[in-house]
């Protein structure tokens, strides 16, 4: 949807991306750096943060075929690694656009084309894509027996390493190496993703997998000072109107005013996203103070309390990052994620890009 009169902007600081790498860089041993720009960038729009990183990292990953096609559209030449199950209506466009593909199961070596190159998955412990560890041998023949295709790398994903202290982690990486023993010839091995890289002082293989780091946030609860958040999302107060002592606002009257008081009117919701779990909890910042949401966020609206400050129409408001609430204090509040509260941001918002 093209933007004539958007009701809400994200300011993304592109040189804060290049800075968060480099962060990241220092505190890893892997030689290499992936950098994961699927979901439209995690909503900071992929071929602008692509851009922007392209010269700190070494590859990209992406979830699905069409989204490493919109990188390469953008002009992203660097190599592309895609997650996402190979089939027979996606195998001819890896060999178009110059792709990896994710080998995860034994059908697909016969699904991908001549020359087409890929990296093993192995399923340590997530139990969602990749190959059991008791099928290395097999797997081994099978990469022999296609030598049509190229073998370029070979990878597994952590399950629970979002925060630091997680005995899985360790489990994993065991199973991990024993895998490996398998394939020692492979150029490229890589385990590590944003939790892996940041809270854990493991062997990290050849390469490091990362979207949110470079974004600024790390994926869990505990937060590194050393990362700075790349989007800052504004909006403006479009109505003020006085709410008296006992009047309830928004939809199913989950708050009632205990005082006579002044209510901001904010034209985002949940369709922009902001999440209803988030009702009566946000806060958001007015002129450098914090003010409530008060009653159900509602799909295009939300209401703040001002109390006994009566804005003018049109006041800016800051409603993720800057001086506000971070995505990560969102995700507390929401009893969700990270990822969630990011990539929910919605194209109803506009997005404007500094410092390139």
């Amino acid at each position: 949807m093209k933007l004539h009169f958007p009701n809400s902007y994200a300011e993304i600081d592109l040189q804060t991306i290049t800075k968060n790498i480099r962060e990241l860089k220092k505190r890893t041993a892997a030689k290499k750096i992936l950098s994961v720009v699927k979901c439209n960038g995690y909503g900071h729009g992929a071929v602008r943060v692509a851009r922007e990183a392209e010269p700190e990292v070494d590859w990209f990953g992406v979830a699905f075929v069409d989204e490493a096609i919109e990188l390469r559209m953008g002009g992203i030449k660097k190599p592309i690694l895609v997650f996402e199950v190979p089939s027979a209506r996606t195998a001819a466009a890896y060999q178009t656009h110059g792709l990896t593909a994710t080998i995860s199961d034994l059908a697909h070596f016969s699904i991908l084309m001549d020359g087409t190159k890929y990296h093993l998955n192995f399923d340590t412990g997530m139990n969602r894509l990749g190959f059991s560890p008791s099928k290395a041998p097999e797997v081994r023949k099978m990469a022999i027996v296609n030598q049509r295709l190229i073998c370029s790398g070979i990878y597994s994903h952590y399950s629970m390493a979002d925060d630091p202290g997680s005995k899985e982690v360790e489990k994993q990486l065991k199973a991990f190496r024993d895998v490996l023993k398998h394939f020692d010839e492979i150029p490229l091995v890589h385990i590590c993703n944003t939790g892996g890289a940041v809270h854990y002082d493991l062997e990290e293989f050849d390469m490091v997998r990362t979207g949110l780091t470079q974004l600024g946030y790390a994926a869990g609860r505990v937060q590194p000072d050393w990362l700075e958040p790349v989007l800052t999302w504004k909006s403006k107060v479009v109505q003020v109107k006085k709410v008296s002592k006992g009047e309830s606002v928004s939809y199913d009257a989950t708050w009632t005013a205990p005082i006579d008081c002044f209510i901001g009117t904010i034209p985002v919701g949940y369709g922009d996203g902001i999440l209803r779990s988030l009702s009566n909890k946000l806060k958001v910042s007015v002129n450098g103070a914090m003010y409530p949401v008060v009653g159900n966020v509602t799909m295009d609206y939300i209401m703040i309390n001002l109390g006994n400050k009566k804005i003018p129409v049109e006041t800016e408001v800051t409603l993720l990052g800057g001086d506000a609430w971070s995505a990560s204090k969102w995700a507390e509040e929401a009893g969700s994620n990270v990822h969630e509260i990011l990539t929910g941001l919605s194209d109803r918002m506009a997005r404007s890009y500094t410092n390139y």
